[in-house]
């Protein structure tokens, strides 16, 4: 089974279906045994840079060298820095690319001439209306179709000598036409003979506003379109345009790739077929049939599509906007996925995302669980990543196993069925890296031109549960730091005050004795007025860890000053105490050995026990822990001396 990759990037939001549609009619036809490997952005019409980098990082996902060819639309891609670098790792990947609409060193090309194209529809106006006054409203400068239309303006208005004309650029949109009007006419204060348009959304535009000052086309002026979208065929004036097939130009790119792999040399760039239509908008009769009865039955249908995934989407909406985990968003998206009409969906995630629900009281876990974001990448992928969901595919857990882990696109996303395609989608926020969706055979999506809408439903519950869960975890982990020692991680006495007697009392109201021991640590201010501070915070970290060790699972421990350490716990017996607090000594002498420190760790204790019979305050017991350590520590200092 042969694999294509197809590099697109949406206009606006509006996914170009034309492309993988004719791919897929040519493999139809030959019956060869490829399968389609979409990777979409949706970058363009959006002003957040960091947005737009978290959706171009979709084409860091494929390794170009796993599939036998590449398709290539980025034409509407606004960082030429992005296309250059997907155009370089498709020839380092050493295999056959194919661009649309555009031409590049090293790649076959398809699409119509736009050259031809655009020269034929002004010499249209020029030679058979007499037209010698010109505006031409275009698309982007650095657009290729647009460049080539208005380098074949410049042409014809150079060979003929036209000096009457005028240029305004923006984009392929509505409003393009209507901000191109409104400059140009108070630039000129009248009409030109003609306005040529880049495209036929332009073309309203320019003619909806000059509607409003009463001047209308052909009677006023004449206007041309191209790329014979509906809205050409059902406006009043019809609007002259170009018309093709977009599909032709997937259909080429997929005969091409056939060709090469069969060991036929095709031409470098392959003209797919366009034809003028000459309507009313500039003062001619076409002999085309249009059938409003058929139009409006396709706007009818899509109304009522429209309307049905509405409401699926705002049930997952609704959904979405109850749950409380990662793993809750995840679990409710297959209730939604019959609605969307694809075989199967994935959705494989950053595993950073999963888990993030349960913050631990240890203060660098916390700190951890605050910042996790940190650990999402802005460019490329991880190599290890989750399976978070597969819906629709029993293979899905058998090829990544228990672990549903993913590593790369295959063996996951191969076929034995010729004709499929894989849509490829990014999960980001702004520019993290979370994840990506990929959708088997996502026609009814593309198609319908639903899927920015469902991606961006997705997205944004993600990211807000993400955020609310972050906050959480601030708080817990501010919490946490509030009452925790931050060199040791133990409770200081902020959490003595909030834990501390809560403890004694459950054990005091449950009957059993509790255990109050008074560690310190002997000669701190020796240690680091002659060492130095660094050995004398090791020697805090050690006590602190001792401390730890030697306390039950149930235990609480507080450093309480800066050589003052505390332990309440459960008590069996007097014998057990002594047990620790011996191991306590002799593990402090062990470890000042082997980490050949400059003196002996030592450390004083003192401990009482609290019985439930007893009217003892948890105070008066610490207090008196407290007095028999410190008589320890001089008995201590008087063998030393």
């Amino acid at each position: 089974m042969k694999k294509v990759a197809v590099v697109m990037e949406s206009w606006m939001r509006y996914f170009t279906y034309a492309w993988p549609s004719g791919m897929l009619d040519r493999i139809r036809e030959t019956g060869e045994d490829v399968s389609l490997y979409i990777f979409n952005s949706s970058a363009n019409w959006s002003s957040d840079t960091k947005y737009n980098k978290g959706e171009y990082n979709i084409f860091n996902l494929p390794d170009f060298k796993d599939f036998d060819g590449v398709v290539i639309d980025l034409n509407n891609t606004i960082d030429d820095d992005v296309r250059q670098e997907v155009l370089q790792k498709v020839r380092n990947a050493g295999v056959p690319g194919i661009v649309i609409n555009n031409r590049y060193d090293g790649f076959y090309s398809v699409g119509i001439d736009n050259y031809a194209a655009m020269k034929s529809i002004v010499e249209h106006l020029y030679e058979h209306h007499g037209s010698r006054s010109f505006w031409f409203i275009l698309g982007p400068k650095d657009n290729f179709e647009s460049v080539e239309r208005e380098r074949a303006i410049k042409d014809y208005v150079n060979e003929k000598n036209i000096t009457d004309c005028s240029f305004y650029y923006d984009d392929f949109d509505h409003n393009t036409g209507v901000f191109g009007f409104t400059e140009l006419y108070v630039k000129n204060r009248h009409m030109p003979d003609a306005v040529v348009c880049a495209n036929d959304n332009i073309a309203v535009g320019v003619m909806s506003e000059a509607e409003k000052l009463g001047l209308t086309a052909p009677k006023d002026f004449l206007i041309t379109g191209f790329d014979d979208l509906d809205k050409s065929r059902y406006y009043t004036p019809r609007i002259s345009t170009m018309s093709y097939i977009r599909e032709d130009a997937g259909y080429a790119s997929m005969d091409m790739l056939i060709d090469i792999w069969n060991g036929k040399q095709p031409e470098s760039y392959r003209h797919t077929k366009a034809s003028p239509i000459f309507w009313e908008s500039c003062g001619c009769e076409s002999d085309m049939e249009v059938d409003p009865r058929q139009q409006m039955k396709g706007s009818i249908l899509w109304g009522v599509e429209q309307s049905y995934f509405e409401g699926c989407k705002l049930a997952l909406d609704s959904r979405l906007a109850h749950v409380n985990t990662i793993e809750e968003m995840i679990a409710c998206i297959p209730e939604s996925i019959p609605a969307f009409r694809c075989d199967a969906m994935y959705q494989v995630v950053d595993k950073h995302l999963i888990g993030l629900d349960n913050v631990e009281s240890d203060v660098e876990k916390a700190k951890k669980a605050v910042n996790v974001d940190d650990e999402f990448l802005t460019e490329g992928y991880p190599d290890d990543m989750m399976l978070a969901l597969a819906y629709g595919d029993d293979r899905a857990s058998e090829i990544v196993g228990e672990s549903r882990i993913v590593s790369g696109l295959f063996p996951l996303f191969n076929t034995e069925e010729r004709g499929q395609n894989f849509l490829f989608l990014p999960l980001h926020f702004r520019d993290k890296c979370i994840g990506y969706f990929a959708i088997k055979n996502a026609i009814y999506l593309m198609e319908q031109q639903f899927l920015f809408a469902i991606m961006n439903s997705i997205t944004s519950g993600m990211e807000q549960l993400f955020y609310r869960s972050k906050l959480a975890n601030l708080n817990s982990a501010l919490s946490v730091l509030y009452n925790h020692d931050s060199m040791t991680g133990l409770y200081n006495r902020l959490g003595y005050t909030e834990y501390a007697e809560k403890f004694y009392r459950r054990l005091h109201n449950g009957g059993e004795n509790i255990a109050v021991i008074y560690i310190d640590l002997d000669r701190l201010k020796y240690i680091n007025d002659n060492y130095g501070h660094e050995v004398g915070d090791y020697a805090i970290k050690t006590v602190a860890r001792l401390s730890m060790a030697i306390a039950t699972e149930d235990g609480l421990c507080f450093r309480l000053g800066g050589d003052e350490f505390l332990i309440l716990d459960r008590c069996i017996s007097e014998e057990d105490i002594r047990e620790r607090l011996s191991s306590l000594g002799k593990r402090l002498e062990d470890i000042s050995t082997r980490e050949k420190l400059p003196i002996t760790l030592t450390a004083s204790t003192g401990y009482v026990i609290g019985k439930p019979d007893e009217e003892d305050t948890l105070d008066s017991l610490v207090q008196r822990a407290d007095d028999i350590m410190y008589q320890s520590k001089v008995a201590r200092k008087m063998n030393r001396v």
